[in-house]
């Protein structure tokens, strides 16, 4: 499957990737990666997304040539990356109908939407299925595709320490190291260039900690009036979720994010065994093992109330 997709890559002319709203670095890494080869080779080619990036991605050389989701453009093939199911990208069946739509993820609650469907959920990041692709169909990898793929794998992997990486995943930073990928730098850019502003927001977020099951859920919630307080936005509370989960005796961390008044975006994170995809199903979601997402639409206290219900298993 992955060498058709290399074919239709080299024999197609006009492209649109697209990837979920609200992106994060798999699939802003994976989209730019393949933006950048279709350009190399002549191709027409964009990239939209239903939400801007977060500023932490302003490094990317192609950052500013993505697009916020409009009118799509009318093109042959349409490349879907990280989007466990079309409307998260803003794809409708009308628009696709009469296009190649590839799907491209690593979610298992993937209902496989595409033409042409490559879902696996043992692979660390979307970069990785794209790496492959690429590299089937003898396709060119520069230094700034191999920094997108790096970045893909780096965020997702969460810097190589979640459970998905393994020998393939570092076998294939090794590749992209050869390519001229720095490490340092990668990590230097996502990493360490946060706003005072985003510390600010976090110990707001920190003071709303609070466990459940004996310390085995830990939840926190940040809102509207949090973010009005501290001048900030969604993007600043990228990883906020991973201080839930990294304390010791939690085996499940939980965010809650107030998007819009009483509309509650859910990040889950959890350690081992816990496996979270299905609790998130039941809010408008689905994800990975040990990372998922959906959304909640209730008051506060409500939106926490069924969250802890959802984790009675932890009992």
């Amino acid at each position: 499957m992955k060498k058709k997709v290399s074919e239709i890559i080299k024999n197609s002319s006009s492209f649109l990737i697209v990837t979920h709203k609200n992106p994060d670095g798999d699939a802003i890494g994976s989209s730019l990666a393949l933006y950048n080869v279709l350009k190399s080779l002549k191709k027409t080619v964009y990239v939209e997304i239903p939400t801007k990036p977060a500023y932490i991605y302003d490094f990317l050389d192609d950052y500013n040539n993505i697009e916020l989701t409009s009118n799509f453009k009318d093109v042959e093939v349409v490349i879907a990356l990280d989007s466990a199911d079309m409307q998260r990208c803003g794809l409708t069946k009308d628009y696709t109908n009469g296009k190649t739509l590839i799907n491209i993820d690593h979610h298992k609650t993937n209902p496989l939407y595409g033409n042409i469907n490559i879902v696996e959920p043992q692979a660390a990041a979307v970069g990785c299925i794209v790496w492959e692709i690429l590299k089937e169909g003898n396709l060119p990898i520069d230094k700034r595709t191999a920094e997108y793929i790096y970045l893909s794998i780096l965020t997702d992997t969460g810097s190589f320490r979640y459970s998905s990486t393994g020998a393939k995943t570092f076998m294939i930073a090794a590749d992209l190291l050869a390519k001229g990928v720095k490490p340092w730098y990668i990590a230097s850019k996502v990493y360490e260039r946060e706003k005072p502003e985003t510390y600010k927001l976090l110990s707001l977020v920190l003071d709303t900690l609070e466990f459940f099951y004996d310390g085995k859920l830990a939840l926190e919630y940040v809102t509207i009036d949090m973010f009005k307080k501290t001048d900030t936005t969604a993007d600043n509370t990228e990883g906020f979720v991973n201080y839930a989960r990294g304390i010791r005796g939690v085996e499940v961390g939980v965010l809650l994010r107030e998007d819009e008044p009483n509309v509650f975006k859910i990040s889950i994170r959890s350690k081992g065994n816990v496996d979270v995809s299905e609790v998130a199903t039941k809010f408008e979601g689905g994800g990975h093992k040990n990372a998922a997402g959906g959304t909640i639409r209730a008051p506060l206290n409500e939106a926490k109330k069924k969250i802890i219900e959802a984790f009675d298993f932890l009992r």
